[in-house]
């Protein structure tokens, strides 16, 4: 007997969910639009056009990329002109830090009404997903290490191994690494702070200025360079997941990562915070957008294709065993609010190298 009302209570809350769910997507539609402040990985934001057009025809959305130091600016003058144009951020999380001091950035939490989704053991608590240093406007759905990569065709396996990080500064390899430029907000840039903690400020010298290290403003620059075989090491770019259709295409390159020791790679969460805009223009899209994109199918669907392990314990990683953290290793995650200054005083030091070369 005490069966029955235990199962119109859970029949009536999950009535009570859908109907809260209908509603969302109705007035979301209504709204007609979602503007996007976005990472700049082109795969991830072909994904979102073509997976949210399929379930919200719609619902137009809009993604514009560009430098965290640049959308902040312009925010902010946009802002002062009375003007209120963006509803969330889908990037990196330096430009939701800034703007959280500000008052610009809604605390996140509020909005997963998806119980799949609103539950912190899935993302391994909610401390660990925000990173934030106030715990509340950041939030972090990818997990996984990431270092450099290079060419075994012309780098020893074996100095990697036995030398981690200094193989780099091996006169063999002069002229022969490429860095997508860490003065510039992105992947790259999350590596500075590892190579000066592991090489100290000499080794880094080193590495710039004797090494002759090459620097690109794009990702595809590295994995073109290392393609083409100008290049045996590559930073700052997922060159093993990004060279694939060079391989495809006859390419041959034996491409590795320097293997998923603590001292070779960082913590990343590479683009994939998001944050909410006060004031933001169309709250009910947002709603329904930031529960879509933490559900489990699209933590999946991403990881496979970006090549970046959810921090969703539901989701398998999606990493080869080198790629894959060691279990109870401590790997420093630099992209987090705590290490900004930090990571901005060792990019302010590659800038000072780089004008002592030219």
């Amino acid at each position: 007997m005490r069966l029955v009302p235990v199962i119109v209570l859970v029949l009536g809350w999950a009535g009570a969910a859908m109907a809260q769910d209908t509603k969302t997507i109705a007035a979301a539609e209504a709204e007609g639009s979602l503007v996007i402040y976005s990472q700049p990985n082109l795969l991830a934001q072909q994904y979102v056009q073509r997976e949210w057009t399929k379930l919200y025809p719609k619902i137009g959305v809009t993604m514009n990329v560009m430098p965290s130091s640049q959308f902040v600016v312009r925010f902010r003058t946009e802002r002062q002109s009375g003007k209120f144009l963006w509803d969330l951020g889908f990037a990196g999380g330096e430009g939701g830090y800034i703007l959280s001091k500000e008052g610009a950035i809604d605390p996140f939490l509020p909005e997963l009404v998806d119980p799949g989704v609103n539950d912190p053991a899935i993302w391994g608590g909610w401390d660990e997903a925000f990173v934030d240093v106030a715990k509340k406007y950041v939030f972090a759905m990818s997990r996984y290490i990431r270092g450099p990569w290079y060419n075994a065709a012309f780098v020893s396996p074996e100095k990697v191994a036995s030398q981690g990080l200094k193989v780099m500064l091996d006169p063999a390899y002069k002229g022969k690494t490429v860095w997508n430029d860490p003065l510039v907000p992105g992947t790259g840039q999350t590596q500075a702070l590892v190579m000066r903690r592991e090489l100290g400020d000499a080794g880094l010298k080193q590495l710039v200025i004797d090494q002759k290290m090459v620097f690109v403003q794009q990702q595809q620059q590295v994995v073109e360079a290392m393609a083409r075989g100008t290049a045996w090491i590559g930073l700052g770019a997922p060159v093993k997941g990004l060279i694939q259709p060079y391989l495809q295409a006859g390419v041959k390159a034996d491409i590795r990562s320097f293997g998923n020791k603590p001292n070779v790679n960082i913590e990343s969460q590479g683009g994939s915070t998001l944050f909410l805009f006060e004031h933001r223009p169309h709250p009910n899209a947002t709603r329904l957008f930031v529960n879509w994109i933490l559900s489990e199918k699209v933590q999946a669907d991403l990881g496979k294709l970006l090549d970046q392990d959810s921090r969703r314990r539901d989701v398998p990683p999606m990493a080869d065993a080198d790629e894959t953290a060691i279990p109870g290793a401590h790997y420093y995650a630099f992209q987090r609010e705590e290490y900004l200054s930090e990571l901005k005083e060792a990019v302010e030091y590659i800038r000072q190298l780089r004008q002592q070369a030219q």
